[in-house]
């Protein structure tokens, strides 16, 4: 039986892309959590940018941020894989490059784990802010998701997330250039019942006005493409079926699991 007193280590894995703009503010946000027992994996994808300089610069200056260096280009889902090969922790969490964490996200997060030690798999509330940190909206999530539930829309932002390490390392991000987070997610849901969710907002949820996620319509081919080559292994016709199900969930989603910022 573990030790509730002692802080186990937490594995945070950061893909890195030509994200100079925000990346200090997101391995900032790490450095002044309150709870300190971490290593920050940060993995990047062939940056031509200054985003290199950036993370051996915060290297420098603290020994729990270890950067990564891959000579492809392969997209984030073949980075999140590289840096779970080099986790060490007893829980691994994911932080996407210009997100950032409240200060006590990890804490609240750990302390929700350690005292329900059948949940394997969790996420958070979280808020959309736009290039100037101004936050726009609140998403809520459901409290309990299973695979079924996922399926149909994927209510989990990937910062959000912490898993043990055991869960974590039993599955892979597909190499899918969009959507290898809801896929992850799903083989996660193969291996335990349920994510459960912290209803409290721990998450600032960054959407540029030039990202693909800030204009819905662009994402419906990605999200069909999800159905076909994962769900459904080039099932056409069952891919429209389920795909025709789907928009109902995502657009509900976007719409009423929202709450502006007051």
């Amino acid at each position: 039986m573990s030790n509730l007193n002692i802080e186990p280590l937490i594995s945070i894995i950061t893909p890195v892309y030509n994200i100079s703009d925000y990346l200090f503010k997101t391995i900032e946000s790490v450095i002044h959590q309150t709870y300190k027992n971490w290593e920050l994996i940060l993995v990047d994808d062939c940056s031509v940018d200054s985003s290199p300089e950036i993370m051996r610069f915060y290297s420098s200056l603290d020994e729990r941020v270890r950067p990564f260096f891959l000579e492809e280009n392969q997209g984030a889902g073949y980075a999140r894989n590289f840096g779970l090969k080099q986790a060490k922790g007893e829980y691994v969490a994911f932080l996407d490059s210009d997100d950032v964490w409240l200060a006590n996200k990890l804490q609240a997060q750990v302390e929700f784990m350690r005292s329900n030690v059948s949940i394997e798999f969790s996420h958070t509330w979280y808020s959309e802010i736009d290039e100037n940190d101004q936050e726009i909206r609140m998403f809520v999530t459901p409290k309990k998701i299973s695979f079924r539930l996922l399926k149909y829309n994927n209510y989990i932002l990937t910062s959000s997330v912490l898993c043990t390490r055991d869960l974590a390392l039993g599955s892979k991000f597909s190499l899918m250039r969009r959507r290898q987070d809801w896929v992850y997610f799903l083989e996660l849901l193969k291996n335990t019942k349920h994510a459960y969710a912290i209803d409290k907002c721990l998450v600032h949820y960054r959407k540029s006005s030039n990202s693909l996620s800030s204009n819905r319509w662009k994402l419906i081919k990605p999200n069909f493409v999800f159905f076909k080559s994962y769900l459904f292994k080039g099932n056409f016709l069952r891919a429209i079926i389920h795909f025709l199900i789907f928009l109902p969930f995502y657009f509900h989603n976007k719409i009423f699991n929202n709450r502006p910022i007051k």
